[in-house]
């Protein structure tokens, strides 16, 4: 049952300023949509933050090429209200295992555990941005994030200042149940990991290039990042899940 992973779950108040919250922070009912681009790992390296211990190196899927993953979410039941955000992460190696091409990310795909650089992240919500900036020091920016559908399409349009940062559009493809996976989400400002469980109740995923397209704006900054680090804009991995739910831990319980 989707409630289960609720179940024995104890939040605490929080505060971030003037801003009153619960911890863990939680989202019962969302839709998302993603996809995976290659990206040279010298360019990757470049985006990482540099000298903290052990520091962090970009996953590769094959020796030189990483990751770059886009991630456009409709949060529709949340403690913090329905609101929108946008992701862009770059998947790093885990210390748990050696770092080799293909080898790390067969074993955390094993144990259902993933490792991500926050790179940026925005949100349409000022209550959100202000939390999660604020409390768990993650990179947020303000912006428009709209989602619209148009037969079995599902696209996420990403605006700042009515510059487009970018346009994600994916296929309602087919999905199932999925096991649920344990995210280690490291931040410029955060050294030790930040913990997020993710249950993925409905979720399809596809290698089919065909099935997503993303368009990069012209003149945004983070725009003009993505087109320099990007070895293509074709995404090599899509997901779509219409049901996800997340469990989002704060600083205090990193890793």
């Amino acid at each position: 049952m989707a409630g289960d992973f609720f179940a024995d779950l104890e939040q605490v108040d929080a505060r971030a300023g003037d801003l009153s919250f619960k911890l863990p922070l939680v989202v019962r009912d969302a839709r998302v949509v993603s996809a995976v681009l290659p990206a040279t790992v010298g360019k990757l390296r470049g985006l990482l933050p540099q000298g903290e211990e052990g520091g962090l190196t970009p996953a590769q899927v094959v020796p030189g090429i990483g990751m770059v993953q886009l991630t456009a979410y409709e949060h529709r039941d949340s403690d913090l209200g329905p609101y929108n955000e946008f992701s862009v992460v770059i998947p790093v190696y885990s210390p748990r295992f050696p770092a080799l091409p293909v080898y790390n990310l067969y074993r955390t795909t094993r144990i259902k555990e993933v490792h991500n650089f926050l790179y940026r992240r925005a949100a349409d919500s000022e209550t959100a941005i202000r939390i999660l900036r604020d409390h768990h020091r993650w990179p947020m920016f303000a912006a428009s994030i709209a989602f619209s559908e148009e037969g079995d399409w599902v696209e996420c349009e990403v605006r700042e200042g009515g510059e487009l940062v970018c346009r994600l559009r994916g296929r309602k493809i087919p999905t199932r149940r999925v096991s649920r996976v344990r995210v280690l989400i490291y931040t410029p400002d955060r050294p030790r990991a930040q913990r997020a469980d993710i249950n993925p109740a409905e979720s399809g995923t596809s290698r089919g290039t065909a099935q997503v397209e993303l368009t990069l704006g012209s003149s945004h900054p983070l725009a003009r990042e993505l087109s320099a680090t990007l070895k293509s804009t074709r995404p090599r991995i899509y997901n779509y899940g219409p049901r996800w739910q997340f469990i989002l831990y704060g600083p205090e319980d990193a890793g």
